[in-house]
């Protein structure tokens, strides 16, 4: 172990300097894995809490129910989240909060902060129920501290061979401005939305227009719930994959 720790140090030093002299270094690699190791990520919740699920609009949501420990005796700053997926750009645009006014009947306006997917009835959670204004917007993981909460995001639209039901593993990586990275993969469940056909009656009269005999229900619905859908946890684990 003393023996990797030296290693590890001139090489440090020797990308420092390299650094000092103009050229392009990636200091992470210096970093000893059991250092590594002291920023924990789990997932934690029930096992259908963290999913991939199709949005009205067929953009594709994310929302996993995590815990980030940071175990160093200093906080990490400049804070970035990635989530890597195997269908291609892994960039993703991250939920903040939106302020939501209404009027009490004693003391007048209030207001107060909460989370929300778009759509006409977009999932909303509340604030202190979500971590993307700690990690996105403070950008700081705190010393000794365990941060515990929602990260939401969305994506763009929804991959077609992604299935009702399929588990997916994707890898979510926390990065601090010193290059860092921190990461793990974390299993989620993909809930798509169905989508009936339209239906057209006949016509009842000569004189009716086409408009008035047509009855649209496109209408998005939710599949069966997680309740059917086995869990990742089984010994046999069907269906769990990771995309390429």
């Amino acid at each position: 172990m003393r023996k990797t720790g030296l290693s590890t140090s001139k090489l440090k030093e020797s990308l420092q300097e390299l650094a000092q002299l103009g050229s392009p270094v990636d200091l992470s690699v210096a970093v000893p894995e059991v250092e590594r190791e002291q920023v924990e990520i789990e997932r934690v919740g029930g096992i259908y809490d963290s999913k991939i699920f199709e949005l009205q609009d067929g953009r594709f949501a994310f929302m996993a129910d995590i815990a980030v420990t940071n175990q160093t005796s200093r906080p990490i700053y400049g804070v970035d989240v990635q989530l890597r997926t195997g269908w291609g750009d892994s960039r993703w645009d991250w939920l903040t909060s939106r302020r939501i006014y209404s009027q009490g009947r004693a003391k007048g306006d209030y207001s107060y902060s909460v989370y929300q997917f778009p759509g006409k009835f977009g999932l909303q959670l509340e604030y202190d129920q979500v971590i993307n204004h700690v990690l996105l917007e403070r950008r700081t993981l705190p010393s000794r501290r365990r941060v515990e909460g929602y990260l939401l995001g969305i994506g763009g639209f929804m991959p077609a061979e992604l299935r009702h039901g399929q588990w997916l593993k994707l890898s979510l990586a926390i990065i601090g401005c010193d290059h860092t990275e921190y990461a793990t993969t974390i299993d989620l469940w993909t809930e798509r939305l169905e989508v009936r056909p339209k239906v057209v009656k006949p016509r009842t009269s000569l004189f009716a227009r086409t408009g008035e005999q047509e009855r649209d229900v496109a209408s998005p619905e939710r599949w069966p719930t997680s309740q059917n859908i086995p869990s990742p946890s089984t010994a046999d684990r069907p269906g769990l994959e990771e995309l390429d």
